[in-house]
């Protein structure tokens, strides 16, 4: 399989000026670095994003198969495109930053699949242009008052959000020069989008819709002692998931040498 250099990822990906600025495209860079390093720790995390997706693909009625979702698609490592594909007339993969491999598989579908580059926090654009002078206070309502609008494609039958909802406004927060005053700057900003996402989510009940998120984050330590445990998705008012499974995130050393950075991954189903 040929793999594309890092130095040449930031070309072959379409992103905007503000995704850019706020870190998005370095996010999207650093995610395949580690996944290439840690790839057999990835994979049944991978695995069981993609047989979860492929499962609540199946939850929609034989007449609603028009179009499928998929937002956070990224370099789409846990997303099934070609099973959705044939479940759906058309799939719809959707990021601020499309990826050369996104691409790739939009060309190999001939048709079927097309790739979007959209702001699923919609509130990018005007964020940057206040980024210089914005106030660690006012970083957040950003996120809070943002629309992201309607759907890339047109409205669809099965919305898959992919493993991206805690991401939305944590890595634009930590590229303000706010978070310089106030550590707490990316984690306001990350409860906001998130909310402001499970919202826009919700106000398409006519498709159904999973929702791949943290659940919880563990340090565990070389001898599989847990060393703490946070629970993630209650602080974006969600109940227990649907699916529950580990992702070993970061091996040692790739987080630390003292501990092994492991996320319980949820899934949560709505129709």
């Amino acid at each position: 399989m040929f793999i594309i250099p890092d130095f040449l990822r930031g070309f072959a990906a379409e992103c905007s000026p503000e995704a850019r600025e706020l870190g998005l495209l370095h996010e999207h860079k650093a995610i395949a670095k580690r996944h290439r390093r840690v790839q057999a720790s990835w994979a049944p995390h991978l695995e069981a994003s993609r047989a979860a997706i492929v499962e609540a693909a199946q939850l929609c009625p034989p007449d609603r198969r028009r179009r499928a979702l998929v937002i956070g698609a990224g370099d789409c490592l846990d997303v099934p495109v070609a099973e959705l594909a044939a479940i759906f007339e058309h799939v719809v993969l959707a990021d601020i930053v499309v990826g050369a491999e996104a691409k790739k598989l939009a060309r190999a579908s001939r048709g079927r699949v097309t790739c979007e580059q959209w702001d699923a926090s919609g509130a990018l654009a005007g964020l940057a242009t206040v980024k210089a002078t914005l106030s660690p206070a006012d970083a957040h309502l950003y996120f809070a008052r943002a629309d992201a609008g309607p759907p890339p494609g047109g409205e669809p039958d099965f919305i898959v959000s992919a493993n991206c909802i805690s991401q939305l406004g944590l890595v634009p927060g930590h590229s303000l020069p706010a978070y310089e005053k106030d550590k707490q700057v990316p984690e306001r900003c990350a409860k906001a989008a998130a909310k402001r996402h499970l919202e826009w989510l919700h106000a398409r009940p006519a498709a159904v819709r999973i929702l791949l998120a943290d659940a919880a984050r563990l340090d565990v330590g070389p001898d599989g002692k847990l060393l703490k445990r946070d629970t993630l998705h209650e602080r974006f008012g969600l109940p227990k998931p649907d699916k529950l499974w580990r992702w070993d995130l970061a091996p040692i050393p790739e987080w630390s040498t003292e501990f092994h950075r492991v996320h319980e991954v949820g899934a949560w189903i709505f129709n």
